[in-house]
């Protein structure tokens, strides 16, 4: 769509505009001086609002929500010098999990680079445009208010195009007020439909029908195909007769129900998945997966031993990196996956593949016990999931938990920001999520450690009228540090050590003050009531809603080997 500018648009105004042009329909951010020209053109535009966080990296992951829930370009204002680099980390995050991200940030005017004035950003101040390249995919300072619409359709279209990523712009507080210019942008760019050389996909297919241990490993780079192509993905794998497993940021893209799904294959995965790699996989189909630590549970090398196997990715630095050998298709997952189904029907031999292993019922919960177990936490969840549901899984030890038990079929959908691992990111990843699609039901799962650190968020869910659920796993302990140092001392450290106990914090009453419903749970009925009456509040009183569930923090979460190897010393 190419842009109305008129030589009088100022670069505030235009940028609106463009966002506008993609439907666009949420910024989010934190006021400050050196971006009041962009807060001015907010207030004037009639279709864009600006949520406002209470921190400025709980606005970079509400955009990355935003973008997650959506499929669109997520969007961080931030003003210059400590706005920026409050929201580094959020921004870091969504770069590492491939989500297109927007950020445009305040800077001082440009008379005044080098005059040591407030807030300075610039190359004589602390250099935010330097420190941004680390962590984006393109970074740049404005320095010609005409150049604007060139130089946001080169950040766009990075950010969007077929491996997203986050984008920086630094715009001087003077530039953002000045004529853009008459320039014609499109934005974004078009994505050409390339296809696979001849008869490659009919080999890929063949192999797949003489394997007799075969298994497609999926990743998160095969989201967005399987969003569209669920039921010609379906007709393959049943034909084929091939199990399907996923990575964790894959979790979900093929229903963990069916009787070919082997569950995640990784850290924390199902043990379904990890006897049929240990049984031995002949030939190894693997789409959209960098294979890094958390798809490979710490780069175990026991499904690495197929004689036969394919790489698919758009991205070529992956190949080779866990897999020696092998066929390295650079291709995005669609394109791959239309071929194979497209050749499906000349496929003449039926493969008679080996039977898969027997699906393993969740341990019950804990009986006798002062406080749930967390097992019974994802039992009550699994019973309340389904349908038009998107859970946001923090990181700790309720990653763990989640990713093991679990079962998510489409069009429900998680998520997790497993590239950087960033705590606290759920608390705004929900905000953004249930912005962005709020016919959808946004759940957030985290630990009370993520809680404390990001939790004033629900702030911004209360006022923006987003009716996001918390559920919160309250054991009053750092979790994860708590139980690995506990595993790698072999014991010695106990569980019940004040290091990493994060004292007697009452959760209701803050959650309660950011105006939220709150719903103590304490044993499995009172539970499951807490979930139904979340929901229904959220759906009917457009409020967020937080479930406080006490569990028992002696409970060791499924990380396997994590907590050994994380210390340098795992083999």
């Amino acid at each position: 769509m190419r842009s109305s500018v008129t030589s009088q648009t100022t670069v505030a105004d235009f940028f609106l505009e463009q966002l506008d042009a993609m439907g666009v329909d949420a910024v989010f951010g934190i006021p400050g001086g050196n971006i009041s020209a962009f807060i001015g053109a907010l207030r004037r535009h009639p279709r864009i609002r600006f949520v406002i966080a209470s921190h400025e990296g709980g606005a970079a992951f509400m955009a990355d929500g935003y973008a997650r829930a959506t499929g669109k370009l997520g969007v961080c204002l931030v003003t210059a010098g400590p706005g920026a680099l409050n929201a580094l980390t959020g921004v870091a995050s969504a770069h590492r999990d491939q989500v297109p991200l927007l950020v445009v940030g305040g800077q001082v005017r440009t008379g005044d680079f080098g005059r040591r004035p407030i807030q300075d950003s610039s190359d004589l101040g602390v250099n935010l445009t330097a420190m941004y390249s680390h962590v984006t995919g393109y970074s740049t300072t404005l320095a010609e208010p005409r150049t604007f619409p060139r130089i946001l359709a080169q950040a766009i279209n990075v950010a969007t195009g077929p491996r997203p990523c986050a984008a920086y712009v630094s715009v001087p507080a003077d530039l953002a007020r000045m004529p853009a210019g008459d320039e014609k942008a499109a934005v974004p760019a078009w994505r050409p439909a390339l296809d696979l050389p001849y008869g490659h996909a009919r080999h890929v297919l063949q192999a797949l029908a003489r394997a007799r241990r075969a298994m497609i490993f999926l990743g998160g780079g095969a989201r967005e195909a399987l969003s569209a192509g669920q039921a010609e993905f379906h007709e393959l794998v049943r034909t084929l007769r091939v199990p399907v497993a996923t990575s964790l940021r894959g979790k979900g893209l093929f229903p963990e129900s069916d009787e070919l799904s082997l569950g995640v294959l990784g850290m924390a995965g199902s043990e379904r998945a990890r006897a049929y790699a240990a049984a031995g996989v002949d030939t190894l189909v693997v789409i959209g997966s960098s294979l890094g630590e958390w798809a490979t549970r710490g780069y175990d090398r026991s499904f690495t031993t197929a004689s036969t196997y394919f790489h698919v990715d758009l991205d070529p630095s992956v190949f080779g990196q866990l897999l020696r050998g092998g066929e390295h298709i650079q291709a995005d997952a669609a394109t791959f996956l239309r071929a194979l189904c497209r050749e499906l029907p000349a496929l003449a031999d039926v493969p008679q593949a080996a039977p898969l292993p027997p699906g393993l019922p969740a341990p019950p919960p804990a009986s006798g016990e002062a406080r749930m177990s967390p097992v019974t936490v994802m039992l009550a969840l699994n019973e309340t999931l389904g349908g038009e549901d998107d859970l946001y899984v923090d990181m700790g030890n309720c990653t763990a938990w989640a990713t093991h038990h679990l079962v998510i079929d489409p069009p429900a959908r998680i998520f997790y920001p497993c590239g950087l691992s960033s705590m606290g990111w759920s608390c705004g990843a929900v905000v953004g999520g249930k912005i962005g699609d709020p016919a959808r039901t946004a759940i957030a799962l985290l630990g009370d450690g993520s809680f404390l650190m990001n939790g004033s968020e629900v702030r911004t869910a209360a006022k923006n009228r987003a009716g996001a659920v918390y559920v919160v796993l309250d054991d009053g302990y750092l979790g994860m540090v708590n139980h690995g140092e506990h595993a790698q001392s072999g014991g010695v450290v106990p569980l019940d050590d004040d290091y990493y106990f994060l004292g007697e914090v009452d959760l209701a009453r803050f959650a309660e003050s950011l105006g939220a419903d709150v719903h103590p749970a304490s044993d499995p009925d009172g539970l499951r009531e807490a979930l139904r009456a979340a929901r229904t509040g959220a759906a009917e009183r457009s409020r967020p809603q937080v479930v406080i569930a006490r569990i028992d923090h002696r409970m060791s979460p499924p990380y396997g080997e994590r907590f050994t190897s994380v210390a340098g010393d795992g083999s």
